[in-house]
């Protein structure tokens, strides 16, 4: 139902289940930068999704929704698997690794920034002036942030931060397909079509580390962090946006996707020891400053219609609806 007449009681909830989405999201990226430690990245990303795709399928025939859509768009849902889950994770999995949590969560999280570029790109959607001020302020921030990476720990790793904007990318035609494809694919269905078809691609690059990862010497802790990272930022998450989306709308619902970064920077200083030096705080200003900026030259887009086959912005705010990116 429009946000308009959507339950007063529903509101606080849906509010509550996105910011537990920020928090859980910022979180992972330290969590994961841990479990690192005992576990290598394609082999902790392989086990990861293989629960996380055991639990949407099962959800989705709880449901009674089809795991793949209808043939005719059988192509589309593969997209939506590529660039979901099977392409977009290994860039994700092995990025993260080369990059502190904190760059790994700041250069994720411009997906909303390319999304806007691609259905502009598009003809979907116009960009007004203040989002392209915010855009260039954006990418300001990105490139000073990768200037000052080289070479520099404190920053992160070059590639590993060039990984995680293609990581990115591939979330924002994700982000951008997934609303394109709404009205023809069931929420539900299309979140079970990219677990299905995307996980045996992504386990095609993770089997051979699953294989050779000396599970002896993996802790109780690393085991608990990779049960925990596909259960809440992938299987609960995923449905939490996805309500706060269609109760909230997608302005609200987006603009606290910001706070992403903010919560990996906090929880990795106090984690992983991570430091923040002055470049590195200026250059992530810019960067979270330009998108803010950038979000109040979007077309507002309406709350999405709830209910089952539902959870996806239509074409209209499609860049706008994209989430933070990176789980």
């Amino acid at each position: 139902m429009p946000a308009s007449s959507t339950p007063s009681s529903a509101r606080p909830k849906a509010l509550l289940g996105v910011l537990f989405c920020v928090l859980v999201w910022g979180a992972n990226y330290p969590a994961t930068k841990v479990a690192y430690r005992e576990i290598s990245p394609l082999a902790y990303t392989g086990w990861r999704f293989l629960l996380a795709a055991a639990l949407i399928l099962a959800w989705a025939r709880r449901n009674g929704a089809p795991v793949l859509p209808p043939r005719g768009l059988r192509l589309r849902g593969l997209l939506l698997a590529m660039t979901g889950v099977g392409v977009y994770q290994l860039f994700f999995a092995v990025g993260v690794a080369r990059t502190s949590g904190f760059a790994a969560a700041l250069l994720n999280s411009v997906s909303p920034l390319l999304s806007l570029l691609l259905v502009a790109a598009l003809g979907q959607e116009r960009i007004g002036r203040t989002a392209v001020a915010g855009t260039v302020v954006a990418w300001g921030g990105v490139a000073a942030f990768l200037l000052s990476a080289h070479g520099s720990a404190d920053l992160g790793g070059l590639w590993g931060n060039v990984l995680c904007l293609v990581s990115a990318t591939c979330w924002s035609v994700y982000s951008v397909a997934s609303s394109r494809f709404s009205t023809r694919i069931p929420h539900a269905t299309a979140l079970a079509t990219t677990f299905a078809l995307g996980t045996p691609v992504l386990l095609a690059y993770c089997l051979p580390a699953m294989v050779r990862q000396d599970y002896a010497s993996v802790s109780l802790l690393a085991w608990a962090i990779l049960v925990l990272s596909a259960v809440f930022p992938l299987y609960v998450s995923f449905r939490l946006w996805a309500r706060g989306l269609a109760v909230l709308g997608v302005a609200a619902t987006t603009r606290l996707g910001v706070l992403v970064p903010v919560v990996a920077g906090v929880s990795s200083a106090l984690w992983t020891s991570e430091r923040f030096s002055g470049a590195k705080l200026a250059s992530a200003a810019l960067v979270l400053g330009g998108r803010a900026l950038s979000r109040l030259g979007t077309p507002r887009a309406p709350a999405v219609q709830a209910g089952a086959g539902d959870g996806r912005a239509s074409v209209r705010g499609a860049g706008s609806a994209s989430g933070p990116g990176g789980s």
